[in-house]
């Protein structure tokens, strides 16, 4: 039996009775290794502290408090949250929102807070649908739900935290040790107004928006905060992710899913045309140029000005279909086509 030095990895050579309990080649590698361990757990320590200032787990909490149970997360592995997480985190810049598939205040079921269940689509459109349920995603029965994992919206952040914890047993204390947990922009602002205004509440002011924040701030202080301006780019980019993501995910749906993606391609080309479509996403063929069909390059509309028309149709269409429901693509490509005029050369 070989053994190696908890520290450098050197073979520890049998020279003594006490080999069986040896595990350092040296005093030195002894130091280093327990100044390691103690380093580790201080880092641990650090980003569990985090957690509630954190944007992912923030969102996370806030859901859990609008579902009223910790149970939303039911079903996870570390696998899966992280997923999870890296959805949340990777919010992208149009105005969009990230919608649930299986509604979280469904009628007979809760939806959760799964990567299955989510995806980003327009604010507009989210706001529109409303709490209607299609088909798919992923939830639990509301008859389920059990009265030992509620969490009540007065509840502090840290105590849904905990709760939260406890439900997922060892995910949260492995996600903190192989993720990333950074502290919100929020915190600095939120602190500020805090020790100006005693009577507001830290926990609700970090659900707040860092637009919400600043104008907050400066109300109370009297000094304008410049918030550097985001480029907006157009939601279209968000649906075809969105739809990328799902057709990875496989299933009888995929095929529905990766024709409406194509013919969304096609649209694209023709929308960006429309100056006033203000339809562009920088990476949109970076990601998607493979799916350039060369009959439909140059694809453009018939009359510009229905470019309005077009582009809420392929919204709506991507939408709805994400949500579950059923999509004839042979029609659609039909409809869509017929706003279109492609090239004379082709």
């Amino acid at each position: 039996m070989n053994k190696f030095c908890l520290s450098c990895s050197q073979e520890l050579v049998n020279r003594s009775k006490q080999w069986s309990n040896q595990k350092y080649c040296s005093a030195k590698c002894r130091k280093n290794h327990h100044r390691m361990k103690k380093t580790a757990m201080t880092r641990v320590e650090r980003k569990r502290s985090n957690l509630t200032q954190n944007d992912e787990m923030l969102y996370l909490i806030r859901q859990c408090k609008q579902a009223g149970t910790v149970q939303v997360l039911h079903g996870h592995d570390l696998k899966s949250f992280k997923e999870t997480m890296e959805l949340i985190k990777a919010r992208p810049k149009g105005d969009v929102n990230l919608c649930h598939i299986a509604p979280v205040k469904g009628t007979h079921s809760t939806g959760l807070l799964h990567h299955r269940n989510l995806f980003y689509g327009g604010a507009y459109q989210n706001k529109k649908f409303g709490n209607k349920y299609i088909s798919g995603g992923l939830s639990i029965s509301n008859a389920a739900l059990k009265r030992k994992w509620r969490v009540t919206r007065d509840m502090s952040n840290n105590d849904v935290l905990i709760k939260i914890e406890e439900f997922l047993l060892n995910v949260i204390p492995d996600y903190i040790k192989s993720s990333p947990v950074r502290k919100s922009k929020k915190v600095q602002i939120a602190k500020k107004i805090t020790d100006v205004d005693p009577s507001a509440n830290f926990d609700e002011l970090m659900f707040c928006s860092y637009k919400e924040l600043c104008d907050s701030w400066s109300a109370i202080s009297g000094r304008l905060t410049q918030i550097p301006e985001s480029k907006k780019e157009s939601k279209y980019l968000a649906y075809m992710d969105s739809l990328t993501r799902f057709i990875d995910y496989g299933g009888v749906r995929a095929i529905t899913l990766r024709k409406l993606r194509r013919i969304m391609v096609i649209a694209y080309m023709a929308l960006e045309r429309v100056e006033l479509s203000q339809t562009y996403n920088k990476y949109f063929y970076v990601k998607y140029e493979p799916l350039v069909k060369f009959k439909y390059g140059q694809a453009k509309l018939k009359n510009p000005d229905d470019w309005p028309i077009l582009k809420d149709l392929v919204y709506t269409t991507a939408f709805q279909t994400l949500q579950g429901a059923s999509l004839k693509t042979k029609a659609f490509q039909k409809l869509v086509l017929s706003y279109l005029e492609l090239s004379d050369n082709l």
